[in-house]
């Protein structure tokens, strides 16, 4: 069989042309082949388990396109099969199996040395534009893989490197890994520019100096770690104090029973009663906040009477925010739909709310309305005011406004938080913003029953 070396060489000229790109190189490769020998059609497999499929193939061969070819089919030398086929390895540069490239020929057709030869040499350049090919179990896997040459660039790129980084394998393989990797037998942590953090390891190949590259996005976990340690600095911190005063005074009760006077017992157990209802609350706020799915499951959306839920709100206010809330309601409005029992809760984290930021005093208004689509109220307060950068962080899970260790305002950081969940699941939107000349203004809107 007569070899057209010109007709080859142009072919690998222009797989070469095709720079990184391994589709177009590969077809390239494959056409020259074909052309060269005369052969019906020229085709590329990738290994799998046991079996190799069909991936790309020469006008000639499209036919083959995708079916599946014995993955132990190759021999050297080449040589035709009882199909009338030549099968040969091809090898990567570090001489592992990259795919197979297969070879239709003619009915009486065989290969002599010059057309073996130029199989191989198709075969190698194959292995020079493919990247190695990806065993199952290793494109299953929910962590990222890389195989790493000494140099740093990627020789291998799995489909989950892929959905971690944002690259496709022909955009990584040949390039140098996008991110630092620690030493063989170490695993780092990397905060990437975009934010995210990822766990990266790496260890030696065996009888290679290339290297395997895993690594995973732990963005979330660790969030949810910062979040755990914080829920657990600040529940201690919170309810340190209500425990410490309540031990107080039965600690008095107890040592000085005896000597106090009724009157002074009895103000004793109405303080106690106060403090067990405020940790009660707290107990619940702080295991409200841990759970968003059990605060979603709480809410029971229907029709209902805003201004009735805003009268039974108020009644249920502690002494000191009642004693400063002026509500200025209107006679009537149309009717919300939402969860009228989660009212109270929001009015007082709330109420409690501007009654904490204004320390020198002040009333607190509460108003109420409507538009086309909403029903709505807000809680107005003459205190401290929000800051303009901080409106939209204010409803975040434990988030303070004062970050140092000497604050005035106590809190847990949950109550506006709860308030955003708790609105939020019933299709509404809770917002607050800084009142002129001074205060804040916190605004509830629920969709309107039938909008």
């Amino acid at each position: 069989m007569a070899v057209d070396f010109p007709v080859l060489i142009a072919g690998m000229l222009r797989a070469t042309d095709a720079g990184r790109h391994p589709k177009p190189a590969v077809r390239e490769l494959l056409i020259a082949l074909s052309d060269a020998l005369g052969a019906a059609g020229a085709a590329f497999a990738v290994p799998g388990e046991g079996t190799a499929r069909i991936v790309a193939v020469s006008p000639g061969a499209a036919w083959s396109l995708g079916r599946t070819i014995s993955a132990g089919s190759a021999a050297d030398p080449p040589a035709v099969d009882t199909a009338g086929a030549v099968t040969v390895a091809v090898p990567d540069a570090e001489g592992r199996p990259a795919g197979l490239v297969r070879l239709y020929l003619h009915p009486d057709r065989r290969l002599d040395r010059d057309a073996q030869d130029a199989v191989r040499l198709v075969a190698r350049a194959l292995g020079a534009v493919c990247p190695p090919a990806i065993d199952p179990l290793v494109a299953a896997l929910a962590d990222g893989l890389a195989v790493v040459a000494v140099d740093g660039t990627v020789r291998s790129w799995n489909p989950a490197a892929q959905v971690i980084t944002g690259r496709a394998a022909a955009q990584a393989v040949g390039h140098p890994i996008p991110f630092a990797v620690p030493p063989p037998g170490r695993t780092a942590e990397l905060d990437l520019p975009d934010g995210r953090v990822l766990s990266v390891s790496c260890t030696a190949l065996s009888g290679s100096a290339d290297h395997v590259v895993t690594f995973r996005d732990v963005t979330e976990a660790r969030r949810r770690e910062r979040a755990k340690d914080l829920f657990v600095a600040t529940t201690s911190h919170e309810l340190r104090t209500p425990v410490t005063v309540i031990r107080g005074y039965v600690d008095t009760l107890h040592r000085r029973w005896d000597r106090l006077d009724d009157d002074t017992r009895r103000d004793l157990v109405r303080a106690i009663h106060e403090r067990a209802d405020r940790l009660a609350v707290l107990v619940d706020r702080l295991l409200l906040g841990g759970d968003e799915e059990r605060v979603d499951a709480l809410l029971e959306p229907r029709e209902f009477d805003l201004l009735a839920a805003l009268s039974e709100a108020v009644a249920r206010l502690g002494p000191e925010e009642a004693a400063r809330l002026r509500p200025a309601l209107p006679d009537r409005l149309p009717p919300a739909y939402g969860d009228p029992d989660s009212v109270p809760t929001v009015l007082t984290e709330l109420v409690q709310n501007a009654h904490k930021y204004s320390p020198g005093g002040g009333l607190i208004t509460l108003t109420a309305g409507a538009d086309d689509n909403t029903v709505w109220f807000e809680v107005a307060d003459s205190g401290i005011g929000v800051q303009p950068e901080d409106t939209g962080r204010v409803f975040d899970r434990f988030w303070q406004a004062e970050r140092t260790d000497r604050r005035r305002f106590g809190g847990v950081g949950l109550g506006l938080y709860l308030v955003r969940r708790i609105v939020e699941g019933q299709h509404g939107w809770v917002s607050l913003r800084r009142r002129n000349p001074d205060g804040t203004v916190a605004e509830v809107r629920l969709p309107r029953a039938g909008v």
